[in-house]
Order: C-alpha cells, then sequence, then structure tokens
C-alpha cells in the first residue's frame, strides 16, 4: 500500500525535525514536505499533495486557525489535524470550527496522533477521495540509486540514514573520509551527501579530489556544515545543493527528492 503522506506545518524548526523524526519512523507514514507558517503552506498544499496536514494553531503571521479554513477550500478532501500546546475546550472548539477534523494537544501527539493520521487516511479511502495504489507497481520507475551518506558523528548519521530509508531510499554510511573514499571507488552512488568537518580533515577535499569520478558516475553533491563560510566554496566548486546545521529533516528529503526527480 502506498504510504499516507504528510504535510507539517509549524514556525519551530525544533519540532518539525522532531516530528519528521518520529513520523518517519512508521513504515505507512511519509512527510512529503513543511512549511514554517500559514502562508507558505497555501503556497505548497497544491505541489506537495498530502493526504493529511498537522498544523500549528498558533504562529505569527498567519497562525492555524486563519490557515485552516484556506487550506480547505485549496484542497477540500484533505484531512487537517490542528495541534497546539494549549489543550482547552475553547482552543478545540475553535480549531474543529474553522474546519480541522481533529485537535491534538502537543502533550499527547505520541500517543494519539497516529492511530488519528491513519483513521482519517482510512475515511478518506472509504470515501474514494484516495486512489489504493501498489507502492512501487512492476514495469514504472526505478528506484534510484543509493546515497553516500559521510557523517563523522555517529547519532546524525545513523538519524539521517534512518530519515532517508524511510523515504524509500538505499544508503551506505562512511564514518570516515577514507571509508567514503572506499565505498565512491568500489561503487556508482546517486547522491553523496557529504559533511564538510570530519575531525581533521574537510568534504570539501574529498570532493575536489573525487571530482572527476562524480562526474563520471553522475553522482550529484550535497554539502552539509554548521560553517556558513563554506556556502560560498562549495557554489565555486559546482556543488548542487548546501544544507546548514542543524539540518531539517524535511528539507533534507525534499532536497533530495528534488535532485533525484530532476
Amino acid at each position: 500500500m502506498k504510504p499516507i503522506s504528510v504535510m507539517l506545518v509549524d514556525d519551530s524548526l525544533l519540532f518539525l525535525n522532531a516530528a519528521t523524526e518520529f513520523l518517519m519512523a512508521q513504515k505507512d507514514v511519509v512527510v512529503v514536505g513543511a512549511a514554517d507558517g500559514g502562508q507558505e503552506a497555501l503556497t505548497r498544499v497544491q505541489d506537495l499533495q498530502p493526504q493529511v496536514i498537522l498544523i500549528d494553531m498558533a504562529m505569527p503571521g498567519m497562525p492555524g486557525l486563519e490557515a485552516i479554513p484556506r487550506l480547505r477550500r485549496i484542497m477540500p478532501d484533505v484531512a487537517i489535524i490542528a495541534l497546539t500546546v494549549m489543550d482547552t475546550k475553547s482552543f478545540r472548539e475553535a480549531a474543529l470550527a474553522a474546519g480541522a477534523d481533529v485537535f491534538i494537544p502537543k502533550s499527547a501527539m505520541r500517543l494519539t496522533l497516529l492511530s488519528a493520521i491513519r483513521r482519517l487516511a482510512k475515511d478518506q479511502i472509504k470515501r474514494g477521495r484516495v486512489k489504493v495504489v501498489s507502492a512501487q507497481p512492476q514495469g514504472e520507475v526505478m528506484p534510484p540509486r543509493p546515497i553516500l551518506l559521510m557523517e563523522d558523528d555517529t547519532s546524525q548519521r545513523r538519524l539521517y540514514a534512518k530519515v532517508l530509508r524511510n523515504a524509500g531510499y538505499g544508503v551506505c554510511e562512511a564514518a570516515t573520509i577514507q571509508e567514503a573514499r572506499n565505498l565512491l571507488t568500489e561503487s556508482h552512488f546517486g547522491i553523496f551527501l557529504c559533511d564538510i568537518h570530519m575531525g581533521q580533515e574537510r568534504g570539501t577535499d574529498l570532493v575536489r579530489e573525487q571530482r572527476e569520478m562524480l562526474v563520471r558516475n553522475g553522482t550529484q553533491v550535497v554539502m552539509i556544515s554548521a560553517d556558513t563560510r563554506y556556502r560560498a566554496i562549495c557554489q565555486e566548486m559546482g556543488v548542487r545543493s548546501y544544507l546548514e546545521k542543524p539540518v531539517s529533516l524535511v528539507q533534507l528529503v525534499e532536497v533530495l527528492n528534488d535532485l533525484t526527480r530532476g
């Protein structure tokens, strides 16, 4: 079965990362994108075509209460779950009156969110609003080539790998420059996700060293660093994408999806 597609709308990067990690750990759910406010949600929702939207009620600019009815007009069949830290009767009534299908306090998300998402998706199928298709029909699009992920922080590398695997990618992990060098020599990768600061060494040096082979193999490079000074350096090197730490997990998947489609 095709995973349930979810869009996240929240102005907190910390929440977006935590929610993405939690949802991507489920085999039947995929986060297709995120927005940091109501206005951005309105501009992105048609392109993302989510089955379910999780939206915070209190955001600067355009709060969820204002965005929900507008999202409903754009996509009448989408399921909307309103989230907030305020677990009060007045907030619940306001969310439902605005057009949300479900109201869930953020404190209760881990207990109730997944069951709500699955129930809403099941209701959509029953009403004929979502077509049921196999996840990977025979004879259609081939899966993307695997990703090489180089990151010396073990917990960070495992988190990236987990999210990407749940998004449908094959991932090979490298904890050192030498491991990545060996893997690049042995295999062809669609994308090289490359951390820049690798102990005393630099990922940029490896990319320069392997430039001809990367180009020959059609491997696209995505550089990651907390040091913004490297952005201009990466652009000069012709690197396709640069992600600044802390990396949004939603953005990470979106960037790789765009590169794979492109």
